[in-house]
């Protein structure tokens, strides 16, 4: 351990090189941490080399089958020559073949920037592209997130809170010392909530805060087909959501079931409108929001 005294400011970084003239290079640096009165902000800033501003342009891709005329498809993005993280450009194949491309035979793909079809002088920058994939179609996950406190009916004691940092502002929950529900869900203490499916397998995430050990919920749909792994043995139906993640801000977790060595609960419904109700067992437990997803793997 050397001690070094010097005097304000004092400035702290960490530099890196490629080692290649010319050519740059990137470095993720994760678990810094600072003791003592240290105040500022981490910044970014490249020594000795100018970093490529590109030129503003379109970019496009486009297939061709042979002999054919290429099918052009431009980036919706104006600016995207300018974006510097790494983001999924993600094409439908349809607008190919809708212009005409067989793409059982396709010859050529190539990706460009500009007007291919009237392309121009000038322009500078660098573009970087990392992986061309293909994929099967693939259907946007059939999502309903629900605020906890718009249900269709709390039942007391759960009731409605105030907390700007939740998610519109209000949460739901039990007073401290009103009593636990450990080995049956309640007749009271009950939010319900109704939501539409497109139909198939889901599972429940809920936004939560947990403290002080009051880590848990019953959680139930009436008429769903099944559930996998199961539900409590002695409330049919019911999922014994215990052991929910700690946390004294908001954060998800996935409802697993405490009588199934706490494994993630998918559900099966059918297409059309279900009812979702979320009991209290252990005063103290907080929810703020429920995001129901057919995105189970």
């Amino acid at each position: 351990l050397v001690a070094v005294t010097m005097t304000d400011p004092v400035y702290i970084g960490l530099a890196v090189t490629s080692h290649a003239a010319g050519v740059t290079c990137e470095a993720v640096f994760s678990d810094v941490q600072i003791t003592g009165a240290v105040s500022g902000q981490f910044t970014e800033q490249a020594i000795g080399v100018d970093m490529p501003s590109n030129s503003l342009a379109p970019m496009y891709v486009a297939l061709a089958n042979s002999g054919g005329t290429p099918a052009v498809v431009y980036h919706d993005d104006p600016g995207a020559l300018q974006i510097s993280d790494w983001t999924e450009w993600s094409i439908d194949l349809k607008q190919f073949s809708d212009a005409g491309v067989d793409l059982t035979n396709v010859n050529t793909i190539s990706i460009g920037v500009g007007d291919k079809a009237n392309p121009q002088p000038g322009g500078s920058g660098l573009l970087f592209v990392d992986d061309i994939r293909l994929y099967p179609h693939r259907e946007p996950p059939d999502e309903i997130r629900l605020e906890a406190e718009a249900a269709d009916s709390i039942i007391a004691p759960m009731k409605v809170y105030d907390d700007p940092g939740a998610s519109g502002g209000q949460y739901i929950g039990t007073d401290d010392g009103i009593g636990d529900e450990m080995d049956n869900p309640p007749a009271d203490g009950i939010a319900t909530y109704s939501f539409t499916v497109k139909g198939g397998t889901y599972k429940i995430l809920l936004s939560v805060i947990i403290t002080g050990g009051s880590n848990s919920f019953w959680v139930r749909i009436p008429g769903a087909i099944s559930y996998d792994p199961g539900t409590d043995p002695a409330n049919p139906g019911w999922i014994r959501f215990n052991d929910i993640e700690d946390g004294d801000t908001w954060h998800w977790d996935e409802v697993h079931s405490n009588d199934h060595n706490n494994e993630v609960v998918l559900i099966k419904l059918l297409p059309g409108q279900h009812t979702l109700e979320i009991a209290r067992r252990e005063d103290g437990a907080l929810l703020d929001a429920i995001l129901i997803t057919d995105a189970v793997d």
